[in-house]
Order: structure tokens, then sequence, then C-alpha cells
């Protein structure tokens, strides 16, 4: 909701006089936010999961400078700038699951 919402806003604020149509802006939403989540926490779950997502899709940064027209890519760059904003908002730790019937010493 938060990427959607701020990366939406500062499209309309800020964006071209352009029609801005897809779902780009909650894909690189989503991305910043698992980025910048790992970089957060700095829980071993998290940070392994940040450089994953890193290494596999890192080239989706690109997208994010103006490139091709017709591309919006202010979609990509806000709603990326939203998702590091939603994963400083939004701090809960991440903890490993407990078993259940283990006795603790």
């Amino acid at each position: 909701m938060i990427v959607v919402a701020l990366g939406g806003g500062l499209v309309w604020i800020f964006g071209s006089p352009a029609i801005h149509v897809g779902a780009s802006g909650l894909i690189f939403g989503w991305f910043g936010f698992l980025i910048a989540r790992g970089l957060v926490d700095r829980s071993p779950v998290t940070l392994g999961a940040a450089v994953i997502i890193g290494a596999l899709y890192g080239s989706l940064l690109w997208g994010v400078l103006p490139g091709q027209p017709g591309v919006s890519w202010e979609a990509h760059l806000f709603g990326a700038l939203a998702g590091v904003a939603a994963a400083l908002v939004i701090r809960s730790p991440v903890h490993a699951p407990r078993l259940r019937g283990v006795d603790r010493p």
C-alpha cells in the first residue's frame, strides 16, 4: 500500500505529462523494498535475500534511468524510492522460527 500510494503520488506530482500505465512502479517498489529491507534489518535471512535478489535482478536498476522513449522511467524511479521508504517505515525484526516440542537447556 505504501509503495502504490507514495510511488503513484510522486509520479502524479513530478512525472512528465504523459500516460503512465502499468505495474512497473509496483515491481520496482518491491525490488527496492527487498534490497533496502536486507540493509535495514541486517539479519542473515534478509541480507541473504537482498544479496540473491541483487545478484539476480540487479540489472533492473537500469530502468530507473531515462532510456527508451515511451517508457515511464519516472514510475520506475519513484516506485523504487517508495519501496526504500516502505522498508524504512516498516521495521519488524525477522526471527528464526521456533521448534515446538523441543526443550531448551
